[in-house]
């Protein structure tokens, strides 16, 4: 599975409710597109944008072929200053995915990651490992996956995104963030006062409700 991730922070005053009929429209116009899902963020996102919107193709290749039909024109929407006023983004093949449950409904969390200190591969691979093991340690996490960004845009030159899937917000803000696993440990990659800190302190941040499972197509099982 290929993918595209973007986070979208609207324009003061743009009318948002075209903004999202023209960015979804553009989604149904690609035959390749899998799966579309643009939803409106948290409020208690931090540098989470306004919006996420995720696509989902079986491929990289259709992918490109859909930045070139469809895709050129949800490019002049993003580009488009008087509706768009950030957007980060990545697109990146399915990273390591580990599962409890599926969900039908719940709350997706989203990170962008900037690994830009790292020493060494031995240490990505190790953050990586880490990271996604946090899935086993962690109740409130019930779906994840860490990638390796393919290509990135935004704030930062992301390298990673780690996608979580929560029942409730709760499973976020206190079953996650509040878990001696998270803050005592994987927290030093993360850290500028710990030796292993090797991560941009600028991340991007950003999760939604949603009605059906953002990371698996229509299609999916």
């Amino acid at each position: 599975m290929f993918r595209v991730t973007k986070v979208l922070t609207a324009a003061e005053g743009a009318d948002t409710t075209a903004l999202i009929n023209g960015l979804s429209l553009t989604a149904r116009k690609g035959l390749n597109v899998l799966k579309s899902t643009l939803e409106p963020t948290l409020p208690e996102a931090t540098t989470g944008g306004d919006y996420i919107w995720q696509l989902q193709f079986a491929g990289e290749w259709e992918y490109r072929a859909w930045l070139d039909e469809a895709g050129r024109e949800a490019a002049s929407i993003l580009n488009d200053a008087a509706r768009v006023r950030h957007v980060d983004a990545v697109s990146y093949k399915d990273g390591r995915t580990g599962s409890k449950r599926r969900l039908h409904r719940g709350v997706y969390r989203l990170l962008l990651i900037s690994v830009n200190k790292a020493p060494d591969a031995a240490s990505v691979a190790q953050f990586e490992d880490e990271t996604y093991e946090m899935g086993s340690y962690i109740p409130g996490i019930l779906r994840w996956r860490i990638s390796r960004v393919q290509e990135a845009s935004g704030a930062r030159p992301w390298t990673h995104i780690w996608e979580q899937e929560y029942q409730d917000l709760d499973g976020f803000l206190k079953s996650y963030m509040l878990h001696p696993h998270h803050w005592a440990w994987i927290n030093r990659w993360y850290d500028p006062e710990c030796v292993e800190h090797m991560i941009d302190n600028h991340l991007c941040n950003s999760f939604c409700n949603f009605q059906r499972s953002v990371r698996e197509p229509d299609s999916g099982p």
